[in-house]
C-alpha cells in the first residue's frame, strides 16, 4: 500500500499545540512527534519523531507564505526529498545537515514503512537570515553566503560540534526559567557551525562522498541517541560493557566514539549528568539532598557530597540553603 498525504500547517500553530507529543497523523498513517522551541519568533528549532505504516509520500503545495532559511538535520535515515515540483531533487543521508531556501516552494518527501524517521530543523526568515550575514561577515562573504544559500540547497556533514549543540538545547529545560536566553545562544551558534561547515569545506552543491561506510553513519547515529537518553535518564544504569553489547560495538570502539564526539569520556558524562540533575532537584525543592542523590543514581551518600562539593564548590547541605542556588553546565 502506498499513502499520499498533505502535510498541514503546524508551523503556524500554537507551541502547546504539540509540546505534549501528541500525534498529528490519522493513527491508521503513522505518528508524529513534533516538539519546537523559539527564539524571540527569530529562529524556531523543531524536533522531529515521526513513523509511517505504509510507504508514504508526504507533501506540501507551498510554505504558507513564507520565504525563510530551513536548516535540516538529518539524524537517522535516508530520505528522498523533492523541492518546488521536483525542480530540484535531494537524497538526504543520515549525518547530513542540508541548508535552501523556501521561497514558499511545494516540497514532498518520501517515507519507507515501518521505520522511524529523527530529523532537527531551524527556520528563520530570509530577511534575519541575511542580517546574520551582513552583520558578522565581510561582503565577500556575504555574497558567497548568499550564492549558497538563497538559490541552491547546500549540504554538509554534521560535525561532533552539531551533535553537541543539537543535544544541548534538547535539554534546555533543566535550566527552568533561563532557558529561553540559553537555548538562543545555542541556535545562533549552531548556525555558526553550520556556516562554518559549508564554508572552509566548500560543499556549494556538494558531491556526498560516496565512500563513507553506512556502518560508520550509523555507529554515530547510534552514540547521540545514548548522549541524549542520558541527559534525560542520568539515574539509569549504564555499564559501558553492556551499553557496547546491546549497540554491537566493542567497548574500546564506543568509548573512542563517545569522546571524538563530545570531548569526554562516557562516565565521566554521566557523573557529570547525575551531578546537574540532583542540583536542579535539590533547588526545585521538591526533595531533600538524600532523596536527590538517590533519585539522580547515587546510593554512596558520603561520594556523593564529595563529588557535588568538587563541582559545584558547596556541600550539597549548604547547596539546598541556598535562596536561589545556580548550576553549571557540564
Amino acid at each position: 500500500m502506498y499513502n499520499q498525504i498533505i502535510v498541514p500547517n503546524v508551523y503556524n500553530s500554537s507551541p502547546d499545540d504539540f509540546f505534549d507529543g501528541n500525534a498529528r497523523l490519522p493513527k491508521e498513517i503513522g505518528d508524529l512527534k513534533l516538539l519546537r522551541k523559539e527564539c524571540r519568533n527569530q529562529i524556531v528549532y523543531y524536533d522531529w519523531n515521526l513513523s509511517f505504516k505504509d510507504k508514504t509520500f508526504a507533501s506540501r503545495p507551498d510554505n504558507f507564505g513564507k520565504d525563510e532559511i530551513q536548516i535540516i538535520f538529518n539524524i537517522n535515515q535516508k530520505i528522498d526529498w523533492q523541492i518546488d515540483s521536483a525542480h530540484e531533487a535531494v537524497s538526504m543521508l543520515p549525518g547530513e545537515v542540508c541548508v535552501f531556501r523556501n521561497k514558499n516552494y511545494a516540497t514532498s518527501m518520501d517515507y519507507d514503512c515501518n521505520k522511524n524517521f529523527q530529523f532537527k530543523s531551524l527556520q528563520m526568515t530570509t530577511r534575519f537570515f541575511e542580517g546574520l550575514l551582513s552583520r558578522y561577515f565581510d561582503s565577500d562573504k556575504i555574497e558567497m553566503g548568499k550564492s549558497l544559500f538563497l538559490t541552491h540547497v547546500t549540504k554538509t556533514s554534521i560535525t561532533a560540534d552539531m551533535y553537541k549543540v543539537l543535544s544541548e538545547i534538547d535539554s534546555a529545560e533543566k535550566y527552568h526559567e533561563f532557558k529561553g536566553v540559553y537555548v538562543e545562544a545555542k541556535l545562533i551558534e549552531l548556525i555558526a557551525l553550520v556556516l562554518h561547515g559549508i564554508f572552509y569545506n566548500k560543499t556549494s552543491l556538494i558531491e556526498r562522498n560516496k565512500d563513507m561506510a553506512e556502518g560508520s553513519r550509523s555507529d554515530i547515529a547510534q552514540i547521540e541517541a545514548l548522549h541524549h537518553r542520558i541527559q534525560f535518564n542520568p539515574a539509569d544504569d549504564y555499564k559501558v560493557s553492556k551499553l557496547a553489547e546491546n549497540l554491537s560495538m566493542s567497548e574500546s570502539k564506543l568509548t573512542r566514539l563517545f569522546r571524538s564526539l563530545y570531548g569526554t569520556s562516557i562516565h565521566k558524562y554521566i557523573q557529570n549528568q547525575r551531578l546537574e540533575n540532583a542540583a536542579s532537584l535539590i533547588s526545585s525543592k521538591e526533595l531533600n539532598v538524600s532523596e536527590a542523590a538517590l533519585q539522580s543514581g547515587y546510593t554512596n551518600m558520603s561520594w556523593f557530597s564529595k563529588e557535588f562539593q568538587k563541582k559545584f564548590g558547596l556541600t550539597p547541605k549548604k547547596f539546598s540553603m541556598l535562596k536561589n542556588p545556580v548550576t553549571e553546565n557540564c
